[in-house]
């Protein structure tokens, strides 16, 4: 009897972490990459926005020199409220646009620039006109800079493919077999050996969360994105903008989670061993 509980315990807790780290992975797809709401509100961070104005100025530089500004002088006027608007623009592109191979994004407002210049120079309205469509063509090129085909090619692989389509359903099916798992292990060890099963089910919980918490962890650690072969420009900042949104959101849930398994876990060992000394004691008188 208790060979096959062992085998049974051991089955359950095997089923038990698979199903939790399915519901785990499916989850993060289905809510966090995949989920454009989440992305607008945490891609564009101010320290998003500040590298993006970083790359921005380098090329807005170049028009600004040709035109007789110096450096820096217009860098003002793309603001963060600007960018994150765009940023903004862009995420509901990617998600909404059936064929990204031909995404159509707007170009950035040019009367900002046409109105510093008639404001700091004498040009005609024909002069400010140019120099502000040059100024907004180079804005608008740094800000869409994930418009690229092969990018967004297999972004829309992705997106479109079955793991993103079903990740509702794996979520659903994921949580609702750590459900029944968890309910395998109140049965086996109901009666006499509740406490036991208490240290069995979060100890399995541990388990399953530790199976994805400790990849992302280390993925994070050893700044795996940032480390990504692509060289210092907007594009390099937006991609991986994307993709530490989601690694550090999805980290977040799962830290949140270890460390609510971890105070269960030591609660039921805690109370299993009070149990076992208050047995040892009782048998000693």
């Amino acid at each position: 009897m208790k060979l096959l509980k062992a085998i049974g315990t051991a089955i359950v807790l095997t089923v038990l972490c698979a199903s939790i780290a399915l519901t785990l992975v499916a989850g993060a797809v289905r809510f966090l990459a995949l989920n454009p709401a989440y992305l607008k509100a945490f891609m564009p961070t101010k320290d998003y926005c500040a590298e993006m104005r970083g790359r921005i100025a380098e090329n807005l530089d170049h028009v600004a020199l040709l035109y007789g500004f110096d450096e820096g002088a217009l860098n003002e006027i793309v603001t963060d409220e600007s960018i994150r608007a765009y940023t903004k623009t862009t995420i509901d592109a990617l998600y909404t646009q059936k064929d990204l191979r031909s995404m159509q994004l707007p170009a950035y407002p040019a009367d900002g620039f046409k109105a510093y210049v008639l404001a700091h120079t004498g040009y005609s309205e024909k002069a400010a006109d140019d120099f502000a469509a040059d100024c907004a063509t180079s804005v608008t090129e740094d800000l869409s800079a994930i418009n690229v085909g092969l990018v967004l090619w297999q972004f829309q692989k992705f997106r479109d493919g079955t793991l993103a389509q079903s990740s509702l359903l794996l979520f659903c099916a994921g949580l609702a077999l750590t459900a029944l798992m968890l309910v395998f292990v109140k049965l086996i060890f109901a009666g006499s050996s509740k406490r036991t099963g208490a240290v069995v089910l979060w100890g399995g919980c541990f388990m399953g969360v530790t199976l994805v918490f400790v990849p992302v962890m280390q993925f994070l650690f050893f700044d795996y994105v940032g480390r990504l072969n692509v060289s210092v420009s907007a594009f390099r900042t937006i991609l991986t903008g994307f993709l530490n949104t989601v690694l550090y959101g999805w980290f977040f849930i799962l830290l949140v989670l270890m460390v609510f398994v971890i105070l269960m876990l030591s609660i039921a060992i805690a109370r299993a061993s009070r149990k076992k000394r208050s047995g040892k004691s009782e048998k000693t008188a």
